[in-house]
Parts: C-alpha cells; sequence; structure tokens
C-alpha cells in the first residue's frame, strides 16, 4: 500500500485512480509551498491519502514502522500538521479519544461504532438550518457545527 502512488500507474482509460490523484493532489501543493519531501513525509502523505479508516497517530505508525524503523510519534504529528495547514487533512475530535485523521473531501457526516470505534463516512446535506437557528437564538455568530452519529457497525451487531 505505502508508496504504490508514487508511481502513478494509470488504469487502461489513462486516469490515476482516486488514491493516486489524491497523492499527486498534496505532493504538488507541498512541494509549490517548498516543503522537503522526506520519505518519511512521502509514507505518511501516500499512507493518510490512501486511508478511509480515519486513523490515530498511533495506528498511522504502527503501520508504517516496519517500512520506516526509525519513525517516531512526533515525526507523524509534525507531518500531519503540515498537512492540515495546507489544506491536506482534516483533524477529527471525537470525545476523549485521540484525534482520528482524513483526507479532505466534500462535506460528510460520520457514523461511529460504540463497540469497536470504527468511523464511517456518510454524505447529507449539511445542515444549515440547524445553524441559522442557534445564530438567531443565542445571538453566537456561528461558523460551523459538529454532529456525530453512535450505533454498532455491521460487523458488531
Amino acid at each position: 500500500m505505502f508508496f504504490n502512488t508514487i508511481v502513478f500507474e494509470k488504469n487502461i482509460n489513462g486516469v490515476l485512480n482516486m488514491y493516486q490523484q489524491r497523492f499527486k493532489q498534496g505532493f504538488d501543493i507541498l512541494q509549490k509551498k517548498g516543503v522537503r519531501m522526506t520519505s518519511q513525509r512521502l509514507a505518511i502523505l501516500d499512507y493518510i491519502s490512501s486511508s478511509e479508516s480515519h486513523p490515530t497517530v498511533d495506528k498511522i505508525c504502527k503501520d508504517l514502522q516496519s517500512l520506516l524503523p526509525s519513525l517516531t510519534i512526533a515525526t507523524i504529528y509534525n507531518n500531519l500538521k503540515c498537512f492540515k495547514k495546507y489544506g491536506l487533512i482534516n483533524e477529527l475530535y471525537f470525545g476523549e479519544a485521540a484525534s482520528r485523521y482524513e483526507w479532505v473531501t466534500s462535506f460528510h457526516y460520520h457514523v461511529i461504532c460504540n463497540s469497536c470505534g470504527k468511523i464511517t463516512d456518510f454524505y447529507y446535506p449539511k445542515l444549515m438550518e440547524v445553524e441559522e437557528f442557534a445564530q438567531s437564538k443565542t445571538g453566537f455568530n456561528v461558523t460551523h457545527h459538529f454532529f456525530e452519529i453512535k450505533g454498532l457497525c455491521s460487523e458488531c451487531k
């Protein structure tokens, strides 16, 4: 899985797959910003651009450790901070648990399994009327909202 997107092998129609497009987009943005492209940064970029699991820093470290034995938690945090700074990823906060990370895509919500912690994206129109109602009732200048749904995934039912 790791570094597979660097090759940019196109499918039979000459098109990069979604993960390769994400990686290339991230690589191009970082390069334009003058960010040094180390092997560790490339591995983390490849991992996060091809992940659908909303990984934690610990999960990223565990999965990349065999590829990069000298990789540290601090290096991962620093790279994720860099990716977030340039708008490549979102950092997700779910209660008291460790932050999770995902590639920036179109607006969506999350369903979280109460048993195993699996997080699944689902797309639904942004609840603008909730933000507008909150703003009118409280006088706050509402900038965004956070909404999560919890339950049991199909594996844990």
